[in-house]
């Protein structure tokens, strides 16, 4: 049969082309209306168990004390935005020093005037555009496979996968989340419909300003870029051509509104460690065997498939990507979250390859297929588990926190001059100015690079409060190194001590007599 259009850039494919996973089952008995209505209400119980797996993280959006450290860094970059600093001056050293585009900051600095806050603001974009991700993920499934039972299951995976395994990044004030939703509603453009010119200039418009939100995020652009190359050269220059001039105006943007040296700044390179990259990658990966095993092989099997191979691409460019990004210093988990989204979709995909095969075991009719959901699901269930036992414990103690981090809030802010603090949040709050990155600090000294001069200040007792989350003596987890941590005890008492808050105030030495 031959296609529907003589070049290779059609989506439309004939059905000698296309592979179960992505046509529509014909109607039979193996659709009959007891095991449809068992269908739906299992994708009925699993959304139910997805939504269990959002509730903390929704919950937990609306107290202020923070999620992850980064919070606090994005709230004093979108504070220093709404005061039109230079993000990246030629000179000198911005405080904070800034290495994201800036489109974020100004979208979340002004949908604060609506809600008057950055951090509620910025965690309330990322939650919505993350449950927008979740959706996008259900529409490009629906595309691949034409049905809606498939397209909800991705989208319940999804949800429950990042709730499961990343629940500290669902619902957290950080740009990644945004730039997410740009990327994957190109990509569901691009699978909508033959690329025609003006639709490629409208997805490489949304693939540029995802990255003027979170620059590295690579693996969308590049799966789209290959799958052009695969149809239809012309088009592929096209989406180069564009995107070189989109991205051109988009660094002038930020050149222009946030300083000449942004360029420098995004693309500073940061040491590299191999060991680092295994652990990192084991560690993320050990839960998710099965639906890695099971992504890679579809991807293997789809690859021909002239629809579905650019998921394909997007799987394998995502899984290396993350993969390489994993062991630079500061890199966390987020980098992998390309590829979760690509398992999603892959495992949605196979739900509806499965149930259209003809497998004996479903039984007559089909009466087993509600299982098969299921199963691909277990992986998100045996994740959340034994989280979720405690769950109601972590819920009780967000008043207990909340309340805590108000005392220490108030304690800090009484403090004279400026401070230094391991919880940015916290000084942010008691209102301190942004004096140095704790985080960058420790990112120097695992490089063997340790600040004198922060050393000298702290000696000289220049900061009027100095809030770590683990006391001095003993040693526990800290940002700063020995001799930060050492010059501290010289020079600081412990005035204030919490559960996870410990702040020390310059020691007044004895009168003489």
């Amino acid at each position: 049969m031959a296609r529907s259009r003589k070049d290779g850039d059609s989506r439309a494919i004939s059905e000698t082309d296309r592979p179960p996973a992505t046509t529509e089952a014909p109607s039979s008995k193996a659709t009959s209306s007891i095991p449809e209505a068992l269908v739906w209400i299992t994708l009925i119980i699993l959304f139910a168990f997805s939504l269990v797996t959002l509730y903390y993280p929704v919950v937990r959006v609306f107290y202020r004390y923070e999620i992850n450290y980064n919070e606090g860094w994005n709230v004093y970059v979108t504070q220093a935005a709404m005061q039109h600093r230079a993000l990246y001056p030629a000179k000198g050293t911005s405080l904070p020093t800034v290495s994201y585009p800036i489109l974020s900051f100004y979208l979340v600095g002004y949908a604060s005037h609506f809600i008057g806050d950055y951090l509620l603001t910025g965690r309330l974009i990322s939650l919505g555009t993350f449950l927008l991700s979740c959706v996008l993920v259900g529409l490009i499934v629906k595309k691949l496979t034409g049905g809606w039972r498939p397209a909800v299951f991705g989208s319940l995976y999804c949800l429950g996968l990042f709730c499961s395994r990343m629940p500290n990044y669902v619902g957290m004030d950080d740009p990644q989340m945004l730039a997410h939703a740009f990327f994957l509603l190109g990509l569901w453009l691009y699978l909508l419909a033959p690329p025609s010119t003006l639709r490629i200039a409208g997805i490489t418009a949304l693939f540029i300003a995802g990255g003027d939100i979170k620059h590295n995020l690579l693996p969308v652009p590049i799966a789209v870029l290959f799958d052009l190359l695969t149809t239809s050269l012309s088009k592929a220059v096209r989406f180069l051509v564009l995107g070189a001039l989109l991205l051109a105006l988009a660094v002038s943007v930020n050149m222009l509104v946030g300083g000449p040296s942004f360029f420098s700044r995004v693309v500073a390179s940061r040491p590299y460690s191999f060991e680092q990259l295994r652990t990192m990658f084991f560690v993320f990966y050990s839960p998710l065997g099965m639906p890695l095993a099971v992504s890679t092989f579809w991807s293997i099997w789809q690859f021909r498939n002239r629809q579905a191979r650019v998921i394909c691409l997007y799987f394998f460019s995502s899984l290396l990507i993350g993969t390489a990004f994993a062991g630079g210093l500061g890199v966390n988990a987020n980098t992998f979250f390309d590829n979760l989204f690509a398992i999603s979709i892959i495992m949605a995909a196979c739900l509806d390859s499965l149930w259209k095969a003809p497998i004996p075991s479903l039984g007559k009719g089909g009466r087993w297929r509600f299982l098969v959901p299921v199963l691909l699901y277990s992986t998100v269930v045996m994740e959340y588990v034994p989280r979720g036992a405690t769950m109601p414990k972590f819920l009780s103690e967000l008043p207990v926190r909340q309340k805590l981090f108000d005392q220490e809030v108030s304690f800090l802010a009484a403090q004279p001059g400026s401070a230094i603090c391991e919880s940015l949040i916290m000084c942010y709050y008691a209102g301190k100015p942004y004096t140095l990155n704790p985080l960058g600090v420790a990112n120097n000294a695992r490089v063997g690079k340790v600040s004198s001069r922060l050393v000298k200040q702290i000696t000289g007792k220049m900061f009027g409060a100095i809030q770590l989350h683990n006391p001095v003596t003993p040693r526990g987890n800290s940002y700063f190194p020995n001799a930060v941590l050492d010059a501290i005890d010289q020079s600081y008492v412990e005035a204030l001590k919490g559960p996870d808050c410990h702040i020390y105030i310059p020691r007044v030495e004895p009168r003489g007599p």
